[in-house]
């Protein structure tokens, strides 16, 4: 059985990075930046398949989606993704920790208008939001004790309920990730039994969910409930780990008893911190399996067409479109490793060279972002995201 090693744990460090940028209060923070005039979104290719009616569902036009994240520098909403040549497709922010709890994200703004705040200059940047829930971990990864505790469980309806409700608030459509992490950890929890051996308070807390199971098939039954009736411009995505099981039939399997089949889409990743940072050692970066820089010839182990081989078995064997997320943006080198902030990698450039094989793989989008702090961004990557957004905007690849 694969575990994802402790190391990966990010969730104090993406606390920092989110609640620093939104109490950043010093005169000299950058300031709301103008809005773009965007154009009105039209089909490419008037694709008929799930992503390119996801996309359409969601106001974009109906081409493979890049966006970015993560990058908040300023009280006044203000992002790195802003100073793009061109517009990114997608925007996205952490919601990290629970309400009622000291640095959850319901306290960053009063009542959780952090999300009202940030939609809106996505929308003024002609981006689609998107937020990532992520407040599971707050108790530990791995901990499904969490699931059965009414106090931590009350709070974590709540969390969930008011994310809606701000997104609903502001108005327009959206993106909620639920949990990246949660479901791989829960899957292993199960020990092969299925999502229905995982006990979570669902009908007893939720109203409207009463008479559901009380285990996860009732937790993703109950969460689109509530999306449907609090929020349905947004859609919801739970997330698929790789390392939930070697088999990604099993996590497809797994995913599906969840209630993925009644959300939205499905999250993925390739690599939550650039492959240099692994390479060297860097801060947060102690890991010992690799090689973390992938082929790009695919003709060695580990490459691009390994992971896209397992993306596409996720997609096909649960009917729903994938979204890449939060990766890393180091650039191409020939020597490993880098310094801080400007670590090696290539996910960039092979996903820009190859925006072909991600939607062949079920692919709605890709957004990029620091998992960690010290992690190559939009400001130290020396354009290369940039110039390949400028390049793909002039003919981006249609959805089928």
């Amino acid at each position: 059985m694969f575990r994802r090693p402790p190391f990966w744990s990010a969730f104090a460090v993406v606390l920092g990075i989110t609640s620093c940028a939104c109490t950043d209060i010093s005169e000299d923070a950058p300031q709301r930046p103008p809005a773009r005039a965007c154009p009105s979104a039209q089909p490419d290719a008037n694709g008929q398949g799930a992503a390119a009616t996801l996309a359409r569902s969601l106001g974009r036009s109906d081409h493979f989606l890049i966006g970015a994240g993560n990058d908040l520098r300023g009280v006044e909403g203000d992002a790195l993704a802003w100073d793009l040549s061109a517009p990114a497709d997608i925007h996205y922010l952490y919601l990290v920790g629970l309400p009622d709890t000291d640095g959850g994200w319901p306290t960053w703004n009063p009542d959780g208008t952090f999300v009202d705040h940030h939609m809106v200059v996505a929308q003024e940047q002609c981006a689609l939001p998107m937020f990532t829930l992520y407040a599971m971990a707050s108790q530990g990864e791995n901990n499904m004790d969490v699931l059965t505790n009414r106090r931590f469980m009350s709070r974590w309806w709540a969390g969930y309920r008011l994310a809606l409700t701000r997104m609903n608030e502001v108005g327009g459509p959206g993106l909620l990730h639920v949990e990246p992490d949660f479901w791989g950890f829960a899957q292993q929890a199960s020990g092969g039994a299925g999502a229905a051996a995982i006990g979570v308070l669902v009908g007893s807390l939720v109203g409207e969910c009463e008479g559901l199971p009380e285990d996860l098939t009732g937790m993703g039954a109950c969460m689109a409930i509530i999306a449907r009736d609090v929020a349905p411009d947004v859609a919801i995505g739970l997330h698929a780990s790789h390392w939930a099981s070697p088999d990604p039939l099993e996590t497809a399997a797994f995913l599906e008893e969840v209630g993925a089949g009644g959300l939205d889409l499905l999250v993925v990743e390739t690599l939550d911190r650039d492959a240099g940072c692994f390479e060297a050692k860097g801060q947060g970066c102690a890991r010992e399996d690799g090689p973390w820089y992938w082929d790009e010839t695919n003709k060695t182990s580990p490459n691009f067409a390994e992971h896209l081989g397992w993306a596409a078995a996720i997609s096909e064997n649960t009917g729903m479109p994938l979204l890449w997320w939060q990766m890393p943006l180091g650039a191409p080198a020939a020597s490993s490793g880098g310094k801080a902030s400007a670590w090696r990698d290539n996910r960039v450039r092979y996903l820009f060279d190859h925006p072909d094989e991600f939607v062949a793989a079920g692919g709605i989008g890709a957004v990029f972002g620091p998992g960690h702090e010290g992690q190559t961004t939009l400001a130290t990557d020396g354009g290369q995201f940039d110039k390949g957004l400028s390049t793909y905007a002039t003919a981006p690849t249609p959805l089928p």
